[in-house]
């Protein structure tokens, strides 16, 4: 998703030769979901990727290397190129999200945010961690995006998030989404909070 960081470890002869290529350069490649029980040779027009911006490179001695991308613009697949890369290479074009009227938008997006700062709240106390919720983007494309990155949603869905082209659209889903498993993870939380709270105190054996 776009803005979103996520480590990749490089092990295959052709992606090693991608990283040499662009690590100096421009650092950056594309990363597309092929469609299900689809080959990648067979990859079809009209397919949405985005551009992986590397921002970290640790290689490892025997070729390998772990990476860290961070997601930046989407791009629409037009046709492979046959240049010699031992890695594909393709032609591209853009993929914008369409104009939209902001105040919806914006009321969309305030909603959002809160139900996902309610189910971030309620999985750190699942997972007993302590601390204040992490921020979330104030834009309401960013947003979208980061929540959708947060959700850990089926491919199916997180490929229709990210080639959607209205961002109300993609709120009002991360919305459903959302609305849909929070009551339950709420009230897990809160039984999980009262467990820890009823537990007796630890103490060490005397010497």
């Amino acid at each position: 998703m776009p803005g979103a960081s996520v480590p990749l470890h490089l092990f295959e002869p052709r992606y090693r030769a991608m990283l040499r290529d662009v690590k100096d350069s421009t650092r950056e490649f594309g990363i597309i979901m092929p469609p299900a029980d689809t080959a990648q040779d067979d990859l079809p027009a009209g397919r949405i990727g985005c551009i992986a911006q590397i921002t970290a490179v640790d290689l490892l001695p025997d070729g390998r290397a772990n990476i860290i991308v961070t997601g930046g613009e989407r791009f629409r697949f037009e046709t492979y190129l046959d240049i010699g890369t031992p890695y594909l290479m393709g032609h591209v074009a853009e993929h914008e999200d369409l104009p939209a009227d902001p105040l919806p938008v914006a009321l969309a997006a305030e909603q959002v945010r809160t139900l996902a700062r309610r189910a971030i709240t309620a999985s750190m106390v699942l997972q007993d961690v302590q601390g204040i919720p992490p921020s979330l983007p104030d834009d309401p494309d960013a947003l979208a995006f980061h929540v959708a990155h947060l959700l850990h949603a089926d491919v199916d869905m997180q490929y229709e998030l990210l080639a959607g082209r209205s961002t109300l659209t993609r709120l009002e889903q991360l919305d459903a989404t959302i609305r849909a498993g929070l009551e339950d993870l709420e009230e897990a939380a809160d039984r999980h909070q009262r467990e820890r709270d009823d537990e007796p105190p630890f103490t060490l054996p005397a010497d």
